[in-house]
């Protein structure tokens, strides 16, 4: 028998899956990938034992590769897994959310794309359930301290949600995967950013539809979640002190009081009440948290100096 990982220029495509309390919607999304040519690894981010217990026997039964993890965050699980299916010998690697559905055809073409493209992050087109966009070709706005999930921004750069991302392992390498210190939300946005500082590309192949129902994990709640404002807020002003000048730095949190009133009407609460009492406190606690790691980043880099 021919050893795959020979055969130059062959597909060999895997998928990380990260759980957290959600095997039953990685089963019923994912399950059709039993039996496909994909690599299919589920990294479980602790949540308690009985999810563990199950997701461990879900992985057994369907024949997918099992990897135990604390509660690191989602970047850091896609980390683990990424690592994982490039020793298993994959030449491009997947992301795919619990709640998002996509089949092994689908995926295997992503791949195929992003084998294709070995300097871009490939993205499918993302629709909700209702069949509406959802993830598309996003702006990062420099000059406004925020982002845009579509539009057109002549010289600004894109991103792509992570929800579902194709790269290749050459390209991930490269990179170093997903920045650590983010925990959820704008991991993503960080890494399109590093793709194209690094001469990379970003693509979205708008012929790929797979359905996403967004908040699925947190129970199909419309109301964003106390963790998605708070660290949405925070991640904003995280990515600003890693990847901008010290002057884009200033626009950024300049915008920080505009960015605050937006994650509060992002919450989908259905009164100014609830808004203030819910959605406030976890934007103002992200924002200020965000503030300090940003302002407090040169004496941490002058310590890091001296200690060496």
């Amino acid at each position: 028998m021919t050893d795959r990982r020979e055969v130059p220029g062959e597909l060999r495509a895997g998928v990380v899956i990260v759980n957290f309390g959600s095997h039953a919607l990685v089963e019923k999304n994912h399950g059709q990938l039993t039996g496909s040519d994909v690599h299919v690894v589920v990294v479980d981010n602790y949540s308690d034992a009985p999810e563990r217990s199950a997701c461990e026997r879900l992985c057994t039964r369907r024949g997918w590769e099992f990897v135990p993890n604390a509660n690191t965050g989602f970047g850091d699980g896609v980390n683990v897994g990424m690592a994982r299916l490039i020793a298993a010998g994959c030449n491009v690697l997947v992301t795919a959310n619990p709640d998002l559905r996509v089949s092994a055809a689908q995926l295997e073409a992503l791949a195929a794309r992003a084998l294709e493209n070995p300097r871009a992050l490939v993205a499918p087109q993302i629709l909700t359930p209702l069949g509406r966009p959802w993830g598309r070709l996003g702006v990062i706005s420099i000059s406004e301290g925020r982002l845009y999930t579509h539009g057109d921004h002549p010289g600004s750069p894109r991103w792509l949600s992570g929800a579902c991302l194709a790269v290749s392992a050459s390209l991930w390498q490269q990179l170093g995967g997903f920045a650590p210190g983010y925990f959820m939300y704008w991991e993503d946005v960080d890494l399109s950013f590093r793709t194209q500082q690094s001469g990379g590309t970003l693509l979205l192949a708008e012929d790929i539809g797979v359905e996403h129902d967004a908040g699925g994990t947190q129970g199909g709640s419309t109301a964003k979640s106390w963790l998605f404002t708070y660290y949405n807020c925070r991640n904003r002003l995280v990515f600003a002190e890693r990847n901008l000048t010290g002057r884009q730095q200033l626009v950024w949190v300049l915008a920080s009081g505009a960015e605050l009133r937006r994650a509060i009407g992002r919450a989908n609460l259905p009164d100014r009440r609830s808004r203030l009492t819910r959605a406030l406190p976890p934007a103002l606690l992200g924002t200020v948290a965000g503030l300090g790691l940003l302002l407090s980043a040169p004496v941490r880099r002058m310590l890091d100096r001296g200690a060496r």
